[in-house]
């Protein structure tokens, strides 16, 4: 079962279930890299009884906020939960409480302010959403055009990071070579929403996701096909109000780009090469898919397939979620940097995820390290097994 197929009620009834048995700890990333009781599920959710339950406002310091901010929405905690509380799910509650308050951390007004002036993560202009597009071999399939097959839905880092560029590149050319008919929002692809519900900030939330489906409809589009898992995770748990009654088929790129193998549609030649897997968050633990990335890769001939000591359910963070690193960016190097030590150990040549964000987290901590390994999205590596 996977952390979003849980059951979650009330914070104030969550909150008085905690067994207090600590198993959160052992697997959470925040706490195993901080190292305070604070830092641990089990003490967050603790002082949120005190806050919201039992209505003791006074006990929420900047601190309190600091800890509840902490937190890389890994779902971790909530799979080893010894009384089934999703506290993922309690997380997002958590923040939006604090949102209300007024009380956000710096960095969440900051990423807010973004959003609501450029319909995106960063400082540019909505506009520039398809510039990464004119390295493609042929552009123009990716300008909007309704009754495409397939919508790419870009998302906010791999439409403007110069590194994540290369795999809206890759999903681009991977498409061209399996002759798929699709398409993009372009500049009125706006973001998914998921930084606005991480800080706490719902309402903002739906209306971009309200934005996105009123141009998924009018497009008349009937499958979505996002590279980034918490792109694809909001589309499938957050959009369905505004979706209604709307048929839309929405999947990650490995999901897709392991139906067009097994169509026969994309022909991989063999590599010589040892590669470890990476699961990313909101695709695994958080979304349930292990296999098809991994069968992805093993379908290569030639490749040497290992597992990362922490993995499938028990996969460690990269680091880079929950808007972490926007108010404690040393914190998610930190956790990127235990991630890496298990890298190491693998003895692989290349790693794999299939998140860009993880992708990014872990090339900077690579980096860091000294260690001689490639870190690839896997739109990248299948672009290179085509030849």
């Amino acid at each position: 079962m996977t952390v979003q197929n849980k059951i979650y009620s009330s914070l104030a009834k969550e909150t008085q279930i905690c067994a207090r048995c600590g198993y959160c700890r052992s697997v959470c990333p925040v706490y195993r890299s901080v190292g305070w009781e604070s830092a641990s599920p089990r003490g967050k959710l603790s002082l949120a009884r005190q806050i919201f339950a039992l209505k003791d406002q006074e006990k929420m310091s900047d601190e309190y906020v600091h800890r509840v901010s902490q937190c890389t929405l890994c779902g971790a905690c909530a799979q080893a939960c010894s009384t089934d509380i999703d506290l993922r799910r309690m997380y997002l509650d958590l923040r939006e409480r604090i949102a209300k308050t007024g009380r956000a951390p710096k960095g969440y007004s900051t990423l807010g302010a973004n959003l609501k002036q450029h319909k995106n993560i960063t400082t540019f202009d909505n506009k520039e959403r398809l510039d990464w597009a004119e390295n493609a071999d042929d552009p123009e399939r990716l300008q909007p055009r309704a009754g495409a097959d397939v919508c790419y839905f870009v998302g906010c880092v791999s439409s403007f990071f110069p590194q994540a560029q290369e795999n809206a590149l890759s999903v681009a050319e991977i498409f061209n070579a399996a002759d798929v008919d699709y398409t993009s929002l372009g500049g009125e692809e706006w973001c998914c929403g998921f930084p606005f519900l991480g800080s706490g900030l719902v309402d903002d939330a739906n209306g971009f996701m309200k934005h996105n489906v009123e141009r998924i409809k009018a497009m008349k589009i009937h499958t979505l096909v996002a590279s980034c898992p918490s792109c694809r995770h909001v589309w499938l748990h957050d959009y369905a109000p505004f979706l209604e009654d709307y048929q839309l088929a929405i999947y990650h790129t490995t999901e897709y780009f392991a139906r067009l193998i097994q169509e026969g549609k994309l022909k991989l030649a063999e590599m010589e090469a040892k590669i470890a897997y990476h699961d990313p968050c909101d695709l695994g633990r958080n979304g349930g898919i292990f296999d098809v990335p991994r069968n992805i890769i093993a379908a290569i001939p030639g490749v040497q397939l290992v597992e990362l000591e922490h993995n499938r359910m028990q996969a460690l963070c990269c680091g880079g979620g929950g808007n972490l690193q926007s108010v404690d960016a040393k914190l998610a190097g930190d956790i990127a940097a235990m991630r890496v030590e298990e890298i190491k150990k693998t003895g692989a040549e290349i790693v794999v995820s299939a998140c860009q964000q993880c992708e990014q987290m872990l090339s900077a901590a690579v980096r860091k390290a000294g260690l001689k390994v490639r870190v690839l999205d896997i739109s990248q590596l299948i672009l290179e097994a085509l030849g």
